[in-house]
This record gives structure tokens, sequence and C-alpha cells, in this order.
């Protein structure tokens, strides 16, 4: 039975031990470094390295890590691309392991490209995709492949043409190549808004005039594929002109003369400045502005003749046929005349005549021979009729006006004078009668009295209205008058008083003009109050006349201002008729005890003695607001009349309430407090110490009167001294006075002994 316990035993050891083994070795190989174990293949694109001699083409001296040089050795065409930092690889640094991305080992089938082409990020290229770009598929662009057959993304030309072909040419001047100019990714046939191509600089054939504003680029730009898209820009053959424009001359008028001599590119029908004198014909004034056809003609280009005939109608009807037509007209405007009518005619144009047209008197374009007499042309103005018949008109009238005549009027015996003069005949003639006397040497034959209304029959005109310069008179002496005008009266216009042409009877009374703003109230005389220097200028003396006397600010105030619409009696005479209460009654209805009228917010007259409380000192020249509040809402009364009930204590209640026994309302410091009140009068040096000094804390009640309250350390700082108080004199605490005095605390008094010297001994 034991053999057999212990056989047992012996294989229950042995299976541990197997059983420790085998995770000791499934442990070592799940541990174990990539070195100690073998490695899985490589990818099918890299399995011609996949031999134990080809393991340095990837891996340095660390055989468990790729070296990014060596792959770089192998991918040149990457290699650049982070050299440059241009492309997908162009943004990562040199250094970094390409095995971050292109793992290896993971067998025949791993790709090592794992790009999602579908969530691929193009700006990471350094070349977005925008517009149509950003829905062409990734293979319309990318067509190349790599050795292996696998796709490749490298070498893609970001040029236009690339994919795109080459539509319009081979510029000479200008690279049509760079497509982004014009047109962009939205959409090839939506050009740009501003296009980037210079035609002036990038091209053989600079724009100017309607060339550059008004023809398109098609319009030039013909040739097409046969799919209708415009194919070529340049170079393009220019022979002149006639390329684009076809010959409006007929065959052979212009042969061997070019476009440019004759027009420009402003416009066609604008020449180049073709010189005219050339021809023997310069163009002056308007016949520079003519176009050519005006005068030329295709059928013949050169004109009849070159007289003003060969092109201009003879509006004369050959009236002047043996004269030039320069005699008169000028090239600048037909109608532009230089006939002089003084020296070429019979006739010379003087005062209204120079201003008339010249058809008023050549009806129907004749110009000779004519009548010139004045009847030829004014027989319909002459308001005479046979009144002076064989009399020349000349006698009265001149050429500058036909109503200003130079007829001497003295010869009558009523020589014109002043407007008089300016009248025509007929204002006083009115019936052509100017040869019969007829005519009354009276104002009122002429100037009626209808302004007047006969309110002056008997009276001379000639007194009111001295001449015949104007009919208003200047200044009417009005004290020949019963109301002789003064002041304001003498700025009015007679109209103001006298309206409707009325003058006489009329009230002089003020109420007759001025309206009575006073309805009643006033009985006496207007200008007992007003003067006529200005209305609303009262002499009114309100101290003398009125049971009110004004003072202080109420001397400015405007009147309306107390006597509201005009109401100047029964007027209260109270503050609350006119000033608003801010008190609301508190205070009593009697303003007076605290304003004075010499101004409402001084206070000056301030009555604020108030029981047992009165104002003085600082603190009448504190506002009101300082204690009330800035509405004055603060109510103070009841709060006692004690210094605390404003002011905090600084003796902390030490002291009691009755501040005034030692300060006053003037200024607080220095009191009036004396000291011998307290039963220690201050003498010596002690009338010098703050008081701060022996009252700690502002602590005034209680303090103790024995010396060694305050001097306690004087005694024991003489301790080791020749004069040693706490060893000779340990009492002398309680009897200061036997030895010192409050002068000086050194030297003791005269004659004193204390310590060893009190006891006979000497001191040391």
């Amino acid at each position: 039975m034991r053999d057999l316990l212990h056989l047992l035993h012996r294989a229950a050891r042995a299976a541990l031990t197997l059983a420790l083994a085998g995770v000791t070795w499934i442990h070592l190989c799940l541990h174990a470094p990539p070195s100690a174990r073998a490695a899985d293949p490589l990818s099918d694109v890299h399995a011609y390295l996949d031999t134990s001699d080809q393991c340095g083409k990837c891996h340095g001296d660390d055989i468990n890590v790729a070296d990014p040089a060596k792959c770089r050795d192998c991918h040149r065409d990457i290699d650049r691309r982070v050299r440059s930092a241009k492309g997908y690889h162009g943004r990562i640094p040199g250094d970094v392991n390409c095995n971050l991305c292109h793992r290896e080992h993971l067998g025949r089938s791993y790709q090592i490209v794992q790009m999602n082409v579908s969530a691929f990020d193009h700006v990471q290229t350094g070349w977005p995709l925008s517009g149509k770009h950003a829905q062409t598929e990734c293979r319309q662009c990318h067509t190349q492949k790599r050795p292996s057959g696998r796709d490749s993304y490298l070498d893609t030309s970001p040029e236009c043409k690339q994919c795109h072909g080459q539509f319009h040419g081979q510029g000479i001047a200008a690279d049509l190549d760079g497509c982004e100019g014009c047109h962009n990714a939205f959409g090839w046939k939506t050009l740009n808004s501003k296009l980037k191509f210079d035609h002036q600089t990038e091209s053989r054939y600079p724009l100017t005039g309607k060339h550059k504003t008004d023809v398109g680029c098609l319009d030039c730009h013909t040739e097409r594929t046969p799919q209708g898209q415009l194919k070529r820009f340049g170079p393009i053959s220019v022979r002149g002109c006639e390329s684009c424009h076809k010959d409006p001359h007929p065959q052979g008028i212009f042969s061997g003369i070019s476009c440019a001599e004759c027009h420009v590119t402003e416009g066609f029908q604008q020449t180049a400045g073709f010189d005219h004198t050339s021809v023997g014909w310069p163009l002056l004034g308007a016949h520079k502005k003519e176009p050519c056809l005006s005068c030329h003609k295709w059928e013949q280009w050169a004109p009849p003749s070159k007289d003003c005939v060969g092109c201009h109608e003879d509006v004369h009807r050959g009236q002047f046929k043996d004269q030039q037509c320069s005699a008169c007209h000028q090239e600048t405007s037909f109608s532009d005349l230089k006939f002089d009518h003084n020296t070429q005619s019979r006739f010379p144009l003087k005062g209204s005549h120079q201003r008339v047209e010249c058809a008023a008197c050549h009806e129907g374009g004749h110009y000779k021979p004519i009548d010139m007499e004045c009847a030829s042309c004014h027989e319909k103005d002459n308001p005479h009729g046979d009144t002076f018949q064989g009399a020349a008109c000349s006698q009265c009238h001149t050429p500058v006006s036909w109503k200003k005549t130079h007829f001497d009027h003295s010869v009558t015996g009523f020589a014109l004078e002043a407007r008089h003069e300016e009248q025509p005949c007929y204002r006083c003639h009115p019936s052509g009668t100017e040869t019969e006397d007829d005519t009354r040497r009276e104002c009122a034959f002429c100037h009626t009295q209808r302004i007047h209304g006969g309110q002056f029959p008997q009276t001379d005109c000639a007194e009111c209205h001295k001449s015949a310069d104007r009919w208003a008179i200047p200044f009417f002496d009005h004290t020949r008058s019963r109301f002789a005008l003064t002041g304001q009266h003498l700025q009015q216009s007679c109209e103001a008083c006298h309206k409707d042409g009325h003058f006489k009877p009329i009230d002089t009374s003020c109420g007759n003009c001025h309206q009575n703003f006073h309805e009643g109230q006033l009985t006496g005389a207007c200008d007992s109050c007003h003067s006529t220097d200005l209305w609303g200028r009262v002499a009114f003396d309100h101290d003398r006349q009125s049971s009110y006397p004004l003072e202080g600010k109420h001397e400015g105030v405007e009147c309306k201002k107390c006597h509201i619409e005009n109401r100047y009696k029964g007027v209260e005479t109270t503050c609350e008729s006119c000033h608003l209460d801010v008190h609301l009654g508190a205070k009593g209805s009697d303003c007076k005890q605290c304003h004075t009228v010499a101004g409402w917010e001084l206070n000056q007259t301030i009555n604020h003695d108030f029981g047992a409380f009165r104002i003085g000192g600082v603190h009448d020249t504190l506002p009101c607001e300082r204690c009330h509040n800035a509405d004055r809402s603060k109510q103070l009364s009841g709060t006692g009349a004690e210094c605390v009930s404003c002011h905090a204590d600084p003796h902390f209640g030490s002291l009691g309430p009755l501040c005034q026994d030692c300060h006053t309302q003037s200024e607080f410091l220095p009191s009036t407090f004396l000291h011998n009140g307290t039963g220690f009068r201050l003498s010596g040096a002690h009338r010098f110490v703050a008081c701060r000094d022996c009252h700690p804390n502002r602590v005034f009640g209680g303090i103790p009167k024995d010396c060694e309250f305050c001097h306690t350390d004087t005694f024991q700082t003489t301790a080791g001294s020749s004069c040693d108080h706490p060893t000779y004199c340990p009492e002398g605490l309680n009897n200061c006075q036997d030895c010192h005095t409050s002068t000086s605390f050194v030297r003791a008094r005269p004659g004193t002994q204390c310590g060893p010297c009190k006891a006979g001994g000497v001191r040391p």
C-alpha cells in the first residue's frame, strides 16, 4: 500500500512538471522579441525581398524597425516629393517612419496602401478640389499605373491642359495655358467676372477705342472645333482692317490708302485728322464737324466746285449774286453773321433796332431794295392817326424806345419833371389829343382821389406829395395832426393805423389799435405804465403802486409768471400761490422761516433754533442736504439735540453726551476743557503732553492720578544706574513728589536724599 502511494505521488509530480513546462513555453513564445520569432510574409508587392539575405534592404541595425531612408532609396518618386514639400507626402517630415502608414509582414494578400478613396481629403495634397472637380471620379484624372500594375496617384499634373487639352492654340506673346485667368472649376463655359488676360501687353494687337469697349472676344476669334468649342485665340492672322471690316467705299476710290490714314478706332465716322489742306480746301469751323458724305458723294468724290453754292442752297435767291457769302456768313455757323449793318447798308441800326431779328424787317428773306421810313414797319403801332400827318416821327421818338420821346414839353407851359418825365404821352393824353389844349394841369385830372375817398377835398396835393419824384410821400409831419408820432409809432407804416386809406377822422386812443390785455382790470390811462418806446417795457413801480413790493429774485421775474392770463388785481401774495411746497406741508406755511427772496436755495435766514437745538458756527455753512438727504426727505425731529445724533463719539461715551462742555460749533479743536475740574491740575511738563499719551484708546474717565500709572517705566529704567530707584527707593512710586516735580523728572528737588544717601551713606 505504501509503495502504491509513493508511485502515485511520483506520477503527480511528473504531470505537474510537464504542465509548468508547457506554460513556460507558451509564455516565451508570446513575449519573445521579433528577432527570436519567424517573421510573417511580406506583401505581394515586396515578395521579391522576402528572403533572409534581403532584410537589409529595409532594416538597419535594428531588425525590428524599418529605416525610412531605405524606403525612400527605393521609392525615389516619393523621396522627391518629401524633399520638395509638394503633394500628399510633401507634408510629412523626412524622418517619419513609413511603416506607420504602410505596414508590412502581414501576409501576401495585405494591401500596404490603406487609402479610403471616398473619404480622402484632397486638400492634403496641396490641390483642393472645388466646383466640378469635386464631382469627378479619381481615375478620370489619375490614369497612371504602377510598374506592378496597381493604380498610381503620383505624377498627375495640375495643369488644366493635362485633362482638358489645349483648345486655344499657342500664343506668341501670351501664355494661353493659364486657363484659370478666364475659366474656373465651377463651369468651363462660365467665365470669370474679371478676366486676367491683358490684351494690351499679352498680345501683338493692343485694343483701343471701340475695339476695347464695344467688341467682344468672339467677334474676332471665330475659329471653332467640330464640336462647337472655341479653338483658337492665338496666333490669328491680322491683315489690316479688312480682316474684320468690309470696305464701304466704292472699289478703287481709295486704292493704295490704308484705312488708318482716315479712320480711327474711336468710331468709323470719326476721321484720323485727314489733312484737308492737302487738297487745297482747309476745313474750318462747322465744316470740321461734318461727315465726309455731307460734301462728297460716292458717285463723284470731288465736289463740283469749291464755292459755297457747291454745297449750300442760296437762300437769298440771287439778291447778292455779285457778293461772296463770306462777306456776311462765317464757317463757325451759317447764322453767325459778321454783317455790319452800320457800314454795309444805308440804314445804321441804333437803340432797339439792334435787338430786332433780321426777319422782322426783312420778311420773306427780302433784303434789298427796302423802304427805310418808320411807317414801313411801325404803321400798325401808330397811335396818333392823322394827328401829326406830315411830321417826321424822329421829332418825338428815337430808336432807343418808341415810348421814350424827346419832345420838349416845356413849350406847352407844363414842364415834365421826375416821374412825369418817364410817363408815356397817352397816360396824360389818353385820346391822342396832344395838339389840343384840353388837358387840365390839376393833379386830380390824372390822379383821382379814389385812394383818399374825398377826405381832403379842399387840400392841395402838394402839401403832402411834395414832388413828382414819387407819389408815396417820404415823410408826413404828423405834428400837423392831433396825434404826434413818437417812439415805436415812428417805425409803423401809415397803413398800420390808417387802414383802407382812412385818414380822418380817426380815434387816437390806444385801444383803437392795441388790444386791451387787462380786460378792464386797470382803469388808468395806458401811458401811466406803457410808453411808445416799447410796449413791453412798462414804467409801473411795483413797490409804490402795489401792496406787494418786489425784492430779491422777484425783481427779475417776468410779469406773466405771477400774473397768469393777464390777471393783475386780486393776485395771491403767499409763497404757495406761485411756488410748489416741496415739503408737502411738513414745515408749515410760513416759508420765511427758512427761505428768503434772495434765493430759494440759499437759506440765508434759516431759523434752526428748534427747542434745545441751536445751530451755529460751522453748521451755519452746511447745506440742508448734508443732514436731510439730497431731496431733503430725511426728518431729524425727535432724534435729540445731542451731537452724537449726527457725529460719532471719539471718546466712546467715556465723557458723557455733553460735547459742548469741551467743544464748540465753530471748531471741534482745540477744546475748551479745563483739566482742573477733574481734580488733577496740569502743571509743568504735563501741560505739553498730548492727551492720548495719558488717555490711551481715548479713555478719559476713571484714569488714576498716581505717578506710577504713567511713569513706572521711567522708574524701572534707573535700575543699575548711580540712582538705582528699585534698589534704593523701592517704595518711591508711592511718593514721587517727595523728590521730583512736574516741571522735570530730573534733577530731584534740592536737599532730597534717597537710597544710601538717606541712610547716611555715600552715593556710589
